[in-house]
């Protein structure tokens, strides 16, 4: 009988912690909540510090002036991202209208750099965070993330996954619209 008691109750544990958790998701996933559109700490501010060396000249640093005045996209990307490879093409597409700037997460200037030849190059300033300190003060989730700028500097949306047509027309275009 012992025996029995000290298997049953541990799995009687767990079979109510997993309906716990099971229910916890049931109610997040049948909510109307997007999950790209995870909270940020940053919205309405500038973006934090990022002193962080370009890839084509690591003597050089990101500078966000570069964008001052206008509305501009921060894209934190990997190369050894499958959603940013797919996201690749609507990166290009947004760069014909507005500046994009990237920055490679915790990735080898080597491996940037054959990615974006493979998949183009759509940024108009390209940092490298080695470490992801700079992406920790951005509180990045993952990659790919997106942050739109408005002409003020301050960021006015954040985006976590990657951006595709449907993600373009929903979300990124009319921010960018209402941020000119």
């Amino acid at each position: 009988m012992r025996l029995r008691l000290s298997f049953i109750l541990p799995l009687l544990g767990f079979v109510i912690l997993l309906g716990i958790s099971g229910m916890a998701l049931l109610a997040t996933l049948s909510g109307n909540r997007d999950v790209t559109q995870l909270p940020s700490v940053l919205i309405g501010k500038a973006p934090p510090r990022t002193d962080l060396p370009l890839l084509s000249d690591p003597a050089s640093f990101l500078d966000f002036s570069a964008v001052s005045g206008q509305v501009a996209v921060v894209n934190f990307f990997a190369s050894w991202c499958a959603p940013c490879r797919a996201e690749a093409p609507a990166l290009e597409t947004l760069s014909q209208q507005v500046p994009v700037i990237g920055i490679a997460y915790k990735d080898k200037p080597e491996d940037t750099d054959a990615f974006l030849r493979q998949y183009g190059n759509p940024f108009s300033q390209i940092a490298v965070d080695f470490d992801g300190q700079a992406a920790l003060r951005w509180g990045l989730y993952g990659v790919p993330e997106t942050y739109i700028l408005n002409k003020q500097g301050q960021i006015i949306l954040r985006h976590a996954g990657p951006i595709d047509k449907g993600v373009m027309d929903r979300l990124i275009m009319p921010a960018i619209e209402n941020a000119r």
